[in-house]
């Protein structure tokens, strides 16, 4: 009998989209981007026909998430670029040397002082501000918004994640990633009632969905743009 399980996966090019087909053991389709490349994981005998018309249905997709993808990966060392992103603005970055290391931000221009004029140790300083920022502002805005929609909560936690821009456990301890602290105010609500919903009920059936609009009316905005802008900020620093 044949195995499945040691079938090596294979990889082609159809109609400009990468696909890669792997054992049967996978049941589903994805159609994603990465690297500003179009890419579909099938089964391994995926008909060619149906993925040609697959491309061809989802062409508009593919070529707004390829040019979302691209400004998304741009922005990934924001720092380099002479700029950063806080609370949704653009802060141009201007250095200064002096004799203490510290941060003054005017209007959209953060001005970071620093000893050394070390490319690592300017960005260290403004990581670390956007940081002390980032703890401020949630602490502050996670427990005004419990207030506000009714929804108590036990602890909060100020992590760092790849992946992810919070979690709520069992016992109603919130974890939130510090760098939603580049998202703009309303996106960053959005985060913190979803989080503050998950208190309530630890899943994403519909009735977790019907409380997340009733607490944010328009979340499904809010969600949309963290899902096409949100890839580059959190996978900064």
């Amino acid at each position: 009998m044949f195995n499945f399980g040691i079938l090596k996966k294979k990889i082609e090019i159809i109609d400009d989209v990468r696909i890669i087909r792997t054992s049967n053991r996978k049941k589903t389709l994805m159609l994603r981007i990465k690297n500003r490349q179009a890419e579909i994981l099938c089964p391994y005998y995926t008909s060619t026909c149906y993925l040609r018309n697959l491309i061809q249905k989802k062409k508009n997709w593919i070529t707004r998430n390829i040019e979302n993808n691209s400004r998304n990966l741009s922005e990934i060392d924001q720092i380099s670029k002479g700029y950063i992103r806080y609370k949704g603005l653009k802060l141009s970055l201007i250095y200064e040397k002096a004799k203490e290391e510290h941060v003054l931000l005017e209007n959209n221009i953060l001005r970071v002082f620093h000893l050394e004029e070390s490319y690592e140790k300017k960005r260290k300083i403004i990581i670390l501000w956007l940081k002390c920022e980032s703890r401020k502002f949630l602490c502050d805005r996670l427990l005004f918004l419990s207030k506000q929609i009714n929804i108590d909560y036990n602890s909060l936690k100020i992590r760092s994640y790849r992946a992810r821009w919070g979690s709520c456990n069992l016992k109603g301890d919130i974890s939130l990633n510090w760098k939603l602290i580049m998202l703009p105010e309303s996106v960053i609500d959005y985060v913190l009632i979803h989080e503050l919903v998950h208190v309530l009920r630890h899943d994403h059936s519909k009735f977790f969905w019907k409380l997340v609009e009733k607490k944010c009316p328009n979340y499904k905005e809010k969600k949309k743009w963290l899902k096409e802008n949100g890839g580059s900020l959190i996978a900064f620093g």
